[in-house]
């Protein structure tokens, strides 16, 4: 049974990524470096040129709908996590990881804008569309399956795993703890209760904000650290080949520093997870390709950059690692609190419950079109009650059961997803 569990959760997801990014990459001629620049360019012309339509988010607020989902506490502790488990060296393989997963994000988010579908009003997409309108009549089981996986995952991965991470870096009591889980409930319920339009409008400027702000703080620390940026650097691409020699011997084997840092990449960035293309099929104005380019950004801005810049900073900042033990924010905040003072680091909780809270929200704008696609209206009212009431849970229970379901059912959505995208993009099974 564990092993089945290790499969589902780990090898078996982690192999087919690396297979259909290598795949749609090279079938691809290595889009995502030649259209790097345009799609660049197109983000920063939706930034300055927001489109309005009442009822309806636009595509840069389905966009950042989707950054919301992916920018979360994963930037924070899971990198934490990534170089303590993995050491140093696993900040190279979720780069590798990072740069096909923009070119799988470009064509789920691609397919599901092709295959969404108008209803009341509003479109809707995702996994379950691009199956179901895009494969044979034969796979359709499958968009159930997917959609049947994805709303206990929006439970665990962007609900219960966001918000204990972020209390984690809280010190105090069950009360206490109780309390912030009960202004997350608060906050996630006015948001998701005022449907779409509403998530879009928050996100819209929630995530620029946090995102750059975070940015800022982490850049000071580098700055100040500069000379051992060299060193840090040096640190990631030898320990990739040899953690060992970087490590002191705790983590010895290549492998671990690769899994460990494509695995923590992939829950950070969701590149074949489907999730974020659920949020982009959503946009009025959308069209396939250029909604696909948004893609590839919002892979490398939080995997490429903040990721990056998180790792930067426990390395560059002389802060100590326990190699081999599962570490968490706590890395973070003693290399912010080093450069800036203790009273820093309650900013970093701050910007660790905006991140949460903003991941909060987006998973909870995929549950609500899972629950609509299987269970209908009733099963969205539901899904509006039950969520915010998850933060409190989130807030005062373990993290080591939240995190352990989280990556099977991550696991049972990549398996079923990422072949899916290689028989669209092959174009064999397009539905006639």
């Amino acid at each position: 049974m564990k092993f089945m569990e290790n499969l589902i959760s780990g090898m078996l997801p982690f192999s087919l990524l690396i297979f259909c990014g290598v795949y749609i990459t090279v079938t691809g001629r290595f889009f995502q470096f030649t259209k790097f620049l345009k799609s660049i360019a197109l983000s920063i012309k939706a930034f300055r040129c927001k489109k309005e339509c009442k009822g309806e988010i636009s595509s840069f607020q389905s966009a950042c709908t989707a950054l919301s989902a992916t920018v979360g506490t994963g930037n924070i502790a899971g990198v934490a996590g990534a170089v303590s488990l993995g050491g140093a060296g696993a900040i190279f393989w979720m780069w590798i990881a990072a740069i096909l997963g923009m070119a799988i994000k470009f064509a789920e988010v691609k397919f599901a804008v092709i295959h969404r579908e108008r209803k009341n009003g509003k479109y809707i997409g995702g996994p379950m569309f691009y199956i179901k309108n895009g494969l044979s009549k034969k796979f359709s089981f499958l968009a159930f399956l997917f959609a049947a996986a994805l709303i206990p995952a929006t439970f665990f991965s962007g609900n219960l795993t966001q918000v204990n991470a972020s209390v984690s870096t809280v010190e105090g009591g069950k009360n206490l703890k109780f309390l912030i889980g009960f202004l997350f409930a608060l906050i996630t319920a006015l948001v998701i209760w005022g449907g779409n339009r509403r998530i879009g409008l928050v996100t819209e400027r929630v995530v620029p904000i946090m995102s750059a702000v975070y940015t800022a703080l982490c850049l000071g620390v580098i700055i100040k650290n500069a000379n051992l940026l060299p060193e840090s650097f040096m640190m990631i691409f030898k320990g990739a080949f040899s953690p060992r020699a970087v490590t002191g011997g705790t983590v010895g084997s290549v492998f671990i520093a690769m899994f460990t840092g494509a695995s923590r990449g992939i829950f950070s960035n969701e590149a074949g997870l489907g999730t974020s293309a659920i949020a982009h099929s959503a946009a009025f104005d959308a069209n396939s390709e250029t909604q696909g380019l948004f893609g590839i950004v919002e892979v490398f801005i939080d995997t490429i950059v903040i990721c990056s810049i998180t790792a930067l900073t426990i390395l560059c900042s002389g802060v100590n690692i326990e190699y081999g033990k599962t570490a968490s924010s706590e890395l973070v905040v003693r290399a912010i609190s080093g450069a800036y003072g203790k009273t820093s680091g309650y900013l970093l909780g701050f910007m660790m419950a905006v991140f949460a809270i903003s991941s909060v929200i987006g998973w909870g704008f995929y549950g609500n079109v899972c629950c609509d696609f299987i269970f209908g209206k009733k099963g969205v009212a539901v899904f509006k009650i039950l969520y915010p009431i998850t933060c409190i849970f989130g807030a005062i229970s373990s993290s080591a059961f939240a995190w352990e379901t989280a990556s099977l059912f991550n696991g049972i959505m990549l398996i079923i997803n990422l072949p899916v995208i290689m028989l669209l993009w092959s174009g064999e099974e397009v539905k006639k």
